[in-house]
């Protein structure tokens, strides 16, 4: 099942094409991280690139987690 704001994106945009190649450079993105911080995806990884490339917002987990590591 699509997600609304994915399905949303693609009828606006009409880019099929430059969407999946996106998603699929964030998925090789997100497979590439460490176990460490991939263990902590509640989603599949296919799931959460759609997701980051529908709302156009790529999130840096190495970063984020350096950040938690830091303040404790």
């Amino acid at each position: 099942m699509i997600e609304e704001r994915v399905e949303k994106f693609l009828e606006k945009h009409n880019m099929d094409y430059l969407f999946l190649l996106l998603a699929e450079l964030e998925v090789e993105r997100l497979s590439s991280l460490p176990y460490t911080i991939k263990k902590d995806f509640h989603e599949k990884i296919t799931d959460l690139a759609l997701k980051h490339v529908a709302i156009n917002e790529v999130p840096d987990y190495v970063f984020n987690e350096n950040d938690e590591e830091n303040s404790e």
